[in-house]
């Protein structure tokens, strides 16, 4: 299935609220260790006279690991945009590196900040001068300050690949929601096209002209019977998949359009004004063109003074399928099945819009084109 892989989608982002309980999570489970490593002895005193302190600290630490999660992420939106949306899968190892660069630079502005945070609260607290830490200081509180910062860093990786980890499993969760989806639409989409096509009404008109034909010329009513039985086979075959190669479908067009001008002769054009060597370098969902093409011819008066020109082009990455408008009243009111399953089947597959318009007695639907 040709679909883009985005690291960064807004499906796949993490919410606030997530963001947010991740960081009280490993907020929950960084302070006590960091208690550990500094405090030697805590009786039920000295806990209790603390307590107020630690829930601070708890407050800074739940602040500090979501500013994270935060900064990492727009941070990989921001080289996704400059340097591709594949360049963090393929260069892991740098990505790694760097995270672990910033993890580094951050837990030692965070601890030098907190340390004096923790004094000036300490000697409120305890209604004693402030003063600052001292600058010389001993092997111990050296080692002290290391596994701080140690610890500190360790944390942030650990929540930057636990917040890595649930992004990535929120996506996989999308993909097979949207997999389940697109089997539904799938199914959804083979009975519309059998609905569309294999209707009493088409295979009436299509047997009358063959009637006329076996009457009139029988050597076109032999090339006409083959043709049709080329055509269902084909609309049969390839409802079933997601993409097929455009080549595919405008060389399907031809026997489609063989039934159309057999039925309608001069009334009805087909201008295909995409150069041969574009041709096969894109995909499409099945059947597009010819939903399209039977929708343009449903609902436009025709004739062989002013025939019907549908026109097939390509703007940027968007196939582009227009007529003139001539609106012929219908017997019944359209049901619209041929262009909303193109939508849907579109969103599905790549989340890229297929834009209809309608200006200046110009219809034209725009489809997205696929490498």
């Amino acid at each position: 299935m040709a679909q883009t892989s985005t690291l960064f989608r807004s499906g796949d982002r993490l919410s606030t609220y997530q963001k947010w309980r991740l960081g009280f999570g490993f907020a929950l489970m960084y302070l006590p260790l960091r208690i550990y490593m500094n405090v030697l002895t805590i009786d039920l005193g000295m806990f209790l006279n603390r307590l107020p302190l630690w829930v601070v600290e708890l407050s800074v630490s739940v602040c500090l690991f979501t500013l994270w999660i935060h900064v990492i992420e727009w941070l990989h939106q921001y080289i996704s945009r400059m340097l591709g949306e594949e360049f963090i899968d393929d260069f892991k190892f740098l990505n790694q590196l760097f995270t672990l660069i910033i993890a580094f630079g951050l837990a030692v502005l965070f601890n030098a900040w907190f340390r004096i945070v923790w004094h000036y609260m300490e000697a409120i607290w305890e209604n004693q001068p402030f003063e600052w830490a001292p600058v010389i200081m001993d092997s111990g509180r050296l080692h002290r300050r290391r596994a701080n910062t140690a610890i500190t860093v360790l944390a942030l990786m650990g929540a930057y690949y636990l917040a890595s980890n649930k992004r990535a499993n929120q996506k996989l969760q999308q993909v097979h929601v949207n997999e389940e989806r697109l089997e539904k639409e799938n199914i959804k989409a083979h009975f519309t096209a059998l609905k569309s096509q294999v209707s009493p009404h088409f295979l009436f008109n299509n047997f009358s002209v063959l009637s006329t034909l076996i009457e009139t010329n029988q050597e076109r009513s032999v090339e006409f019977v083959n043709r049709l039985s080329k055509a269902y086979r084909y609309i049969l075959e390839q409802s079933d998949f997601e993409l097929i190669k455009l080549r595919t479908e405008v060389d399907f067009l031809e026997t489609y359009m063989f039934l159309l001008k057999t039925r309608f002769e001069d009334k009805i054009r087909l201008d295909i004004q995409i150069p041969q060597s574009e041709i096969d370098q894109y995909s499409i969902v099945p059947l597009s063109l010819q939903l399209l093409i039977e929708n343009a011819v449903k609902h436009n008066q025709m004739s062989t003074s002013n025939p019907l020109v549908i026109t097939i082009s390509r703007e940027g990455d968007f196939l582009v399928v227009s007529n003139p408008v001539r609106v012929r009243q219908l017997s019944e009111p359209s049901t619209r099945l041929g262009l909303q399953n193109i939508v849907d089947r579109y969103k599905l597959l790549v989340n890229k819009p297929v834009l209809i318009l309608a200006e200046h007695s110009i219809f034209a639907v725009k489809i997205p084109l696929l490498q």
